[in-house]
């Protein structure tokens, strides 16, 4: 049988006691809260990072494909005159190996998109093909989102043999006759961030270079040498 007093008992949990607890469980749901939130924010920088990377690998070695297969004539320098840190022009061969169509292709980087233009042959024989720069025959956005790896301020830049080994410096741009028709490799590097990230995060940014060798045969050691291209 309960007693009188047990009845009138009003021991329990205090509001001081009760304020601790609650003041406790918000805290611990903060830091899970946070651990959530930096979980998730680092899934999405390296999802969003490899996408960037994806991205920026394909639409370089897709270009460095062509600059590889550039040598359309032996002797003939596929890289033009006029080329700088932002814009390349190079000549390649387009159409089938039954009939090769001559073509000038020029690679613009501007407002962090880069973009390529194709202006096939309009006649002359190789190596003095002519081509009309009016109306491209064909247009194509290599990459967006992208600009170039810092400190530079280029993407593109151009190298020669000197006493048998590419030179560790690159050429003056923009290229002059002379520069071009020595210009045995060309170098590329971006910075291509992602195209979809659900936290903006410089962290998410992919930092990718490639580069295209212009030589089929091992250069002379002969400082003498003009060590040109397409040999």
């Amino acid at each position: 049988m309960i007693g009188i007093d047990h009845i009138r008992d009003e021991s329990g949990t205090t509001l001081v006691e009760l304020m601790v607890a609650i003041t406790t469980g918000l805290v611990i749901l903060s830091a899970l809260t946070a651990v959530i939130l930096t979980t998730m924010h680092g899934t999405a920088r390296v999802t969003s990072r490899v996408e960037a990377t994806q991205r920026a690998r394909l639409a370089l070695g897709k270009l460095m494909e062509e600059i590889h297969s550039a040598c359309v004539v032996p002797e003939i320098a596929p890289v033009h005159e006029g080329s700088d840190g932002n814009v390349l022009r190079f000549i390649h061969q387009t159409g089938s190996e039954v009939q090769p169509v001559p073509t000038l292709s020029v690679v613009n980087y501007s407002g962090g998109t880069l973009t390529q233009a194709n202006y096939e042959s309009t006649g002359g024989t190789a190596p003095d093909w002519t081509f009309s720069e009016e109306e491209p025959s064909a247009t194509e956005t290599l990459l967006t989102d992208v600009s170039p790896t810092a400190p530079s301020s280029t993407i593109f830049s151009y190298y020669q043999y000197s006493g048998g080994t590419i030179s560790e410096t690159p050429q003056a741009t923009p290229l002059s006759g002379e520069a071009a028709e020595l210009t045995v490799e060309v170098h590329a590097a971006l910075t291509a961030a992602p195209e979809h990230t659900p936290v903006a995060d410089a962290g998410a940014s992919a930092q990718i270079q490639n580069s295209a060798t212009l030589r089929l045969t091992p250069p002379s050691y002969n400082e003498g040498s003009p060590a040109r291209p397409c040999q």
